[in-house]
């Protein structure tokens, strides 16, 4: 049951139009029918645009949860704050300050033994970041970060600690509005790496730190409670 859901969804998202890249959440996963809910910090520090004819970066604050709907297909759905800065080439860089984002995933077990610690994880997540508009010589300008990924991560987990790394199918995409002139500009590298480590306080709580590297550089650390 489980398989088939995947590959819906996974079908679903391919013909989907959009963006990615965003926090894989590495190995934390919730039980049949349970809930883990945390808290979760993402920047990524730059991102090239359209040929390196603007870059920008954003930070997004979560909180955010994921629930056990088989023993094996896990959905992920956060919600929060964030802003963009856009770096345009020769033009005035714009700031956006943080209003509402949000977004959603899943991710499928489809390799386990525990005989040797090793888990591999499949995962497509989407994210969007709306901040409020900039205002530069009585000009509006607004944004939009879209961002949807697709990752394989390859776990080994030793006690209380995992460790996770697998490549990053990625892009991304801004919408930009400067007075009535309406953009979209998309991001120039696709793919990318995934690497991040687990630490489990106890059974119940963990912390989660990742970085996502060469298509963007960005980093993120969360906070994990199982119910």
């Amino acid at each position: 049951m489980d398989r088939k859901i995947f590959c819906f969804i996974a079908i679903l998202c391919f013909f989907c139009k959009g963006a990615f890249a965003i926090p894989a959440e590495g190995e934390s996963r919730p039980s049949l029918h349970k809930s883990i809910w945390g808290v979760q910090f993402n920047h990524i520090f730059s991102r090239d645009f359209n040929k390196v004819e603007a870059k920008a970066s954003t930070t997004q604050y979560f909180i955010k949860a994921s629930y056990g709907l088989t023993e094996k297909f896990f959905l992920d759905g956060k919600v929060g704050w964030g802003n963009v800065s856009f770096d345009r080439e020769g033009q005035e860089k714009l700031n956006f300050p943080n209003n509402f984002a949000g977004g959603y995933g899943f991710r499928y077990l489809f390799y386990e033994d525990d005989s040797q610690g090793l888990k591999a994880i499949a995962g497509f997540q989407h994210i969007s970041c709306h901040p409020f508009k900039d205002v530069v010589n009585n000009i509006d300008h607004r944004i939009i970060w879209d961002e949807w990924q697709g990752t394989l991560l390859l776990i080994k987990k030793w006690n209380r600690v995992g460790i996770y790394f697998g490549p990053q199918y990625s892009e991304a995409q801004l919408k930009y509005k400067e007075g009535d002139l309406r953009r979209r500009v998309k991001g120039e590298d696709i793919w990318g790496a995934v690497i991040g480590a687990d630490y489990y306080i106890n059974e119940k709580t963990g912390i989660n730190m990742e970085a996502r590297l060469f298509n963007e550089w960005a980093l993120n650390i969360g906070m994990n409670y199982k119910f």
